[in-house]
């Protein structure tokens, strides 16, 4: 992938180039039948002009019919070879230049994807889902023909172009500057409206990103949608963004439909005066009759690289405009750099040490958490309980290594978390969040994800991960087993189904840490109680971390830690908590309560 550097020009065009350097071999045997295709068309009117001008003493005297034939006969042979010729050429310029881009397309998709999987979360919290979907496709789309057509066409409309005008001059030089003159005014014309045309397409781009943002958060989102009846609402809102877009285009549509008539007339006004003035010089003999026609089919071949020009400036402004928008990706610098992987592997036991550790997501807000320091033994338990927002689930993202950590604030088995590789890392942490993600696969891919799906062991170990958080009887029910598809996200589960499938696909990896994040809140106490038992075995194998706000959950821990406003207020075993009446005691006996009242927390 090409080095973002930033986002000068220079850049730009470095980074565009670096796709094309390992195809420099297609690109340049491309541009030699370019090349060659547009001198051998070039070559056609020379032809037609002598079989024209053989012809002129025939007309009105058939004994002068034989001593032409052969001039004619030569000229027509000539011209067919031409043609084939040209068709050649023409061919596989096209398919070199073009299988480039595509190429180059693909790196870039590539690329694109692979740096966005380097991204922490906070950079996607910054930009819509929507927005990044338009600039890896249609986007890419537009950088494709830039590296296309984009090169292709202006290559070939420059070399048709010069060729044409060289032949013109030399057949009357003066017939040739007057037709020009209204030609290269038209060129400035063309040259002005692209430019309007580039900066309504950068407003037409961020107008689709935020309809394609729109219609996937609604897609995402339909059920909440149709709860709260807001199906006219969104819908409102989906065509005033719709109709935006739709007058920007207009606008583009008027513009272009001012261009094309104006570029019909230079055309028609450019024939006009080559047969008034090209006939009066027939007639004073200054021109022959076929040099007449020579002239006007360079002419006809000129005025299509004018007219190409300005749809290929168009291609070259989208395509610019498009690569600025994937390189403000491309050059969003990941907050947490790849540590490379030593070998051998660091080996982890997970023994984890928090030391110190003061957290805010951002320089100008205030710390979500505040001088935390907890020792978590390997193979024990730590419980994390506490009201909603205190920085719990913050704790164990940062154990992840999801955000940027504060040196020598966190460590794994006496290595600060900084130096460890993060695919080392989290390939030794199973992890379980409160909202289960799950793809729109089988429910055994999705327990199995990021682990090998196939082997002659795959099935056993579904089956007994499943067993073990409590799914095997549901999986019974459904219609095909293990093998039945999930919707988008899992929705044809119910949320404790998605659980207990985000517990299983945890428990099948077999890692020396697991964190379960509120993974049992959509469950209930029966449930809760099956799950826990069991999970129990694993959970004495591992360093596991409890987050919940159920202390059925995590009474059993070896360590339980209490968190209010980013800060530990209290910690101990449930015992010695529950004797010190403090905040976690608040909360066992309101549990309690609710319990013995059938509420359920």
């Amino acid at each position: 992938m090409p080095n973002p550097d930033g986002l000068n020009s220079s850049s730009h065009f470095r980074a565009l180039l670096a796709y094309l350097a390992p195809h420099t071999h297609r690109i340049v045997l491309g541009f030699v039948f370019i090349v060659a295709g547009q001198v051998i068309a070039v070559q056609i009117p020379r032809l037609v002009r002598r079989a024209i001008d053989a012809l002129e003493p025939a007309v009105g005297n058939p004994d002068a019919v034989g001593g032409v034939s052969p001039v004619v006969a030569t000229a027509f042979w000539g011209i067919i070879l031409l043609a084939i010729g040209s068709a050649i050429t023409l061919f596989f310029s096209r398919y070199l230049v073009i299988t480039v881009s595509r190429l180059a397309e693909e790196q870039l998709r590539n690329d694109l994807y692979t740096h966005l999987q380097l991204l922490t979360p906070s950079y996607y919290n910054s930009i819509s889902t929507g927005d990044l979907m338009t600039r890896a496709g249609s986007d890419i789309e537009q950088v494709r023909m830039l590296l296309g057509p984009g090169i292709m066409y202006p290559l070939q409309f420059g070399i048709l172009a010069i060729l044409a005008i060289a032949h013109m001059l030399y057949s009357d030089w003066l017939l040739t500057t007057a037709v020009l003159v209204p030609m290269l005014g038209l060129s400035v014309w063309v040259n002005i409206y692209t430019r309007r045309l580039h900066n309504l397409f950068m407003a037409s781009q961020e107008i689709y990103a935020a309809m394609s943002a729109h219609v996937q958060e609604n897609l995402s989102g339909i059920r909440v949608v149709k709860a709260y009846c807001q199906e006219a609402a969104e819908t409102a809102r989906f065509e005033e963004i719709n109709k935006q877009y739709l007058d920007k285009n207009f606008e583009m549509i008027r513009l272009r439909g001012r261009l094309w008539p104006i570029m019909r007339y230079i055309n028609g006004l450019g024939f006009a005066m080559i047969l008034f003035l090209g006939g009066r010089m027939v007639t004073v003999n200054r021109l022959t009759l076929g040099g007449l026609a020579e002239f006007i089919q360079y002419f006809t071949m000129l005025f299509w690289p004018i007219v190409g020009f300005g749809w290929v400036l168009n291609v070259i402004y989208r395509g610019t405009a498009s690569w600025a928008r994937i390189r403000e990706i491309l050059c969003a610098v990941p907050e947490i750099l790849p540590v490379p992987v030593t070998v051998p592997e660091p080996k982890i036991r997970g023994e984890i040490t928090i030391h110190n550790l003061t957290f805010r997501y951002r320089e100008d807000t205030p710390p979500v958490l505040r001088d935390i320091s907890i020792s978590i033994p390997a193979g024990s338990t730590l419980a994390i309980v506490g009201p909603t927002g205190v920085g719990k689930s913050t704790l164990v993202h940062l154990l992840l290594h999801l955000y940027p950590v504060p040196p020598g604030s966190i460590f794994i088995d006496g290595m600060d978390i900084r130096d460890i590789p993060l695919e080392v890392l989290r390939r030794n942490i199973a992890f379980v969040s409160q909202e289960v993600f799950l793809f729109s696969q089988s429910l055994k891919e999705n327990i199995l994800f990021g682990e090998e799906s196939g082997g002659p062991d795959a099935d056993k170990r579904t089956r007994s991960a499943a067993r073990k958080a409590g799914l095997e009887r549901d999986v019974g029910q459904f219609p095909q087993g293990f093998e039945t598809l999930l919707g988008e996200r899992g929705l044809t589960l119910s949320g404790g189904q998605r659980q207990r499938t985000g517990i299983a696909r945890a428990l099948v990896r077999h890692c020396p840490i697991l964190i379960l994040d509120d993974a049992l809140s959509s469950v209930d106490a029966e449930t809760e109680e099956q799950i826990l038992r069991g999970i129990r075995e694993d959970i004495r194998q591992r360093t596991t971390i409890l987050i919940s706000h159920r202390i059925s959950t995590v009474r059993n821990a070896d360590h339980i830690v209490v968190l209010g406003d980013g800060m530990i207020i209290e910690e101990g075993t449930h015992q010695d908590l529950v004797e010190r009446g403090g905040l976690y005691a608040s909360i066992f006996r309101r549990q309690q309560l609710e319990e013995s009242l059938g509420i359920r927390s």
